[in-house]
């Protein structure tokens, strides 16, 4: 399927849409399977090379069967690199920040906070990851926060998580340089901080 079929699928709206920050792009939909739960929570993130000019909407679908098949679903928007607060650090700020406010309103939704995992596609594969490792990060890290929230597993979609090797002249690798705010050799500190495979070795990927 090329990108462009795929940004022009049915999106099936969500339950609700919720805000988890004071920015217009701190929010997400949430999808709540039948029955009383509690449920299991599908954090999914959509990709678009870091780019504001993609959006949530082509994961809808994606969504939407996660939650017929009985797992709610919390899609997430956040700032992208040509968002105002976009790049480094907003965006990872408002990754961690969407992921976090599932404490706020799992009890509301029923939601099972001991059974939450990270789907991510593309760039998005990459911020699943780094949802994962995100407790690696020095206690006083403001992009780890006091509480990262657990996940149980991630499902990276042609994820990235090498943000040195992927880097590139053109292509999506082109983009780590504006996500970063810099060459990954001219930011170690940030790349550091920013990279999975820099905050957890990564053993063998299981292939299903």
């Amino acid at each position: 399927m090329t990108a462009e079929a795929a940004f022009g699928m049915a999106q099936p709206a969500p339950d609700l849409l919720i805000a988890y920050g004071d920015d217009p792009l701190n929010f997400a939909q949430l999808r709540l399977p039948t029955g009383d739960g509690p449920h299991p929570v599908a954090i999914v993130i959509h990709g678009g090379c870091w780019l504001a000019e993609y959006d949530l909407g082509y994961m809808s679908g994606l969504s939407a069967a996660l939650t017929q098949a009985g797992i709610a679903t919390w899609s997430i928007e956040y700032r992208r690199v040509g968002d105002v607060g976009g790049g480094w650090p907003g965006t990872f700020g408002d990754v961690a920040a969407a992921a976090d406010h599932l404490r706020t309103i799992a009890g509301t939704y029923n939601l099972d906070l001991e059974r939450v995992v990270a789907v991510g596609h593309s760039a998005g594969g990459h911020l699943a990851l780094w949802l994962a490792a995100r407790h690696s990060l020095a206690a006083d890290d403001d992009l780890r926060g006091e509480r990262p929230l657990v996940l149980q597993a991630v499902v990276a979609l042609a994820g990235i998580p090498d943000l040195a090797a992927y880097s590139a002249p053109t292509g999506c690798g082109a983009a780590v340089p504006e996500l970063l705010g810099g060459q990954p050799d001219d930011v170690p500190d940030r790349l550091r901080r920013a990279s999975p495979s820099e905050l957890l070795p990564l053993g063998t990927p299981q292939v299903f």
